[in-house]
């Protein structure tokens, strides 16, 4: 240095100066091609849900669509579904069937604690199965456990024992499992009354955390927490709270705000409300579930002739409804077979048929009554078609009458109107009545408080009818809504539960199909699609296959917002 001038010593400086940070850059380039973002803990996610939760508890989430989404996150069950739909294991870590297929065992994993700390074992399985074999709590589930025995051969094995094969009896065990030390103290009669309903305790992904009311009590949100010692990874997301509306327009006009991440449902007529949030990803997918309308004979007398229900059922042009309200968002079924399902039949000819229908009332007795007038002045209050004749028909001085129950919903409102044209064309009167969503699970179902009904049910995973049209399902609490009760119905049901191939199981369904269609407990519309919507903020969505709405969130363990560079 002492030979540099002051200029090359800065010349000198200024190079050096650059030298480091050449080699700074390399190193960093270098590193950072060996770096990648990968999932970290962190973040909220705030989803919009339409209807209001009521049972927490997964002995009764099949009633309530919300009930089912937050069953999902807060409790497990033995075996659970993958993205995939396939079952593999979650509270249990290995199973076994004997040769018979009538003898299930299951290893338990043997470190599992309930977030109060206390140990997870066999007891709480039996229990919980036990539960739901106890008419007492009148669980929607009985069915699928009728003559089945469950014991605990120690503390981490449980055993099934099944009267006759089943060959999709695992899918029963994806039910959540109970904690027996908080549930045993409560009374089976009291058990839809008990506080762990709305505050539950289970082994999910997601513990409760809190919920807020309205001055109605109603619950307006719902905050779940990360679950910290889950059994397998716990989450990386936060905390997610869910958001309740009263209608799907209140929920798509929160999303187009901000309010919330996520939209559980959006009905294919709203999706152009949304078109402002360009960071929106939709996930559109088929259900294993059919809407149709149930009919409660009981309530009409009208309706206990199945010429008029056979009639009701040829006047609906059902690709209109699929075409112009669902706007192509579904497919339109004539029976209770859906797409995929083994004896279903691609493009069958729709059976709308007006002519036929005003025959089949006819026969049954229904005409058109003259209306009598004086100075031609109408003096009957019976409404007319112009002609001097009523416009609906009458039998035994009664007016074909029936009323129609739905949703207050747009878009079934809408289908509900159109269902009550075509009906009315035929010379039924309807009276179209609609309830809140979050009230027809209580108020109409449960009750059988309907003359027809029209409703979706999700078949599950395992594409089971016996649940929804078997006779030991018909009352208050089953899943028979149409209370339907047939002996040769009820036997191929039994039959095509041991079915072991695809050709047995679609000769059964075909012959109960047919044996439906002629009874006609039921009209069946269409099979929907189902849109879900999420900001792309959320990372690790993979759905490829769901069996009803709640699947949406089977891998929501592996979603997350935040990142983190880690190398390759």
């Amino acid at each position: 240095p002492r030979f540099l001038s002051k200029k090359e010593k800065n010349i000198m400086r200024l190079t050096v100066a650059a030298l480091i940070i050449c080699l700074g850059l390399l190193v960093y380039f270098f590193v950072s091609s060996k770096l990648v973002d990968k999932p970290a803990k962190g973040g909220v996610y705030a989803e919009n849900v339409v209807g209001f939760p009521q049972n927490i508890n997964p002995l009764y989430d099949l009633a309530n669509e919300v009930d089912r989404d937050l069953v999902k996150l807060v409790f497990a069950g033995l075996l659970k579904e993958n993205n995939n739909g396939e079952l593999v294991a979650d509270l249990a870590k290995e199973w076994f069937v004997d040769e018979s297929k009538t003898k299930y065992t299951l290893k338990l994993k043997d470190d599992v604690y309930w977030p109060d700390e206390e140990k997870f074992t066999s007891q709480d399985v039996v229990f919980t199965i036990e539960a739901i074999q106890n008419p007492a709590y009148q669980s929607p589930l009985n069915n699928n456990w009728t003559g089945i025995t469950v014991s605990a051969l120690d503390e981490n094995t449980v055993q099934f024992t099944l009267p006759s094969p089943y060959e999709t009896f695992l899918d029963n065990l994806t039910v959540g499992i109970l904690p027996m030390h908080l549930w045993q103290e409560i009374m089976p009669e009291n058990a839809t009354l008990a506080e762990l309903n709305l505050k539950p305790v289970g082994l999910g992904p997601y513990k409760f955390d809190s919920f807020v009311k309205d001055k109605q009590g109603y619950i307006k949100s719902y905050t779940l927490v990360r679950n910290d010692n889950y059994h397998f990874s716990a989450p990386y997301i936060e905390q997610i709270t869910f958001k309740f509306q009263p209608t799907f327009e209140a929920a798509v006009d929160s999303l187009k705000n901000r309010n919330a991440d996520g939209l559980s449902y959006l009905p294919q007529n709203l999706k152009e409300f949304l078109n402002d949030r360009k960071d929106l990803n939709y996930y559109s997918i088929s259900l294993p579930q059919y809407t149709a309308i149930f009919f409660n004979q009981t309530k009409n007398p009208a309706l206990a002739d199945k010429r008029v229900r056979q009639a009701l059922n040829l006047s609906i042009k059902k690709s209109k409804i699929v075409e112009e309200i669902l706007g192509k968002e579904g497919v339109a079924i004539n029976g209770l077979l859906l797409p995929g399902m083994p004896g279903y039949e691609e493009n069958a000819t729709e059976e709308f048929n007006v002519d036929e229908a005003k025959k089949l009332l006819a026969d049954a007795g229904w005409q058109k009554k003259e209306i009598k007038t004086e100075e031609n002045q109408a003096t009957s209050t019976i409404e007319s078609d112009g002609s001097g004749w009523s416009k609906f028909l009458f039998k035994d001085n009664q007016e074909l009458t029936v009323q129609l129950t739905t949703t207050d919903q747009p878009q079934s409102t809408a289908i509900g109107e159109l269902v009550q044209k075509y009906w009315q064309a035929i010379g039924a009167k309807v009276n179209l009545n609609t309830v809140e969503v979050g009230k027809i699970q209580k108020e109409v179902i449960t009750e059988r408080n309907f003359e027809a009904l029209m409703f979706g049910e999700i078949l599950g995973d395992d594409l089971d009818l016996y649940p929804f049209w078997h006779s030991s399902a018909a009352n208050n609490q089953g899943l028979n809504i149409a209370n339907f009760r047939n002996d040769k119905a009820d036997k191929l049901l039994e039959t095509i539960r041991k079915a072991t191939t695809n050709e047995e199981k679609a000769q059964g369904l075909k012959e109960l199909q047919s044996i439906i269609k002629d009874e006609a407990p039921a009209i069946f519309l269409y099979n929907p699609k189902y849109t879900y919507v999420v900001a792309d903020k959320i990372k690790g969505i993979n759905l490829v296959r769901i069996v009803s709405p709640a699947d949406r969130l089977n891998g929501i363990a592996d979603w997350y917002i935040k990142t983190k560079k880690w190398f390759k």
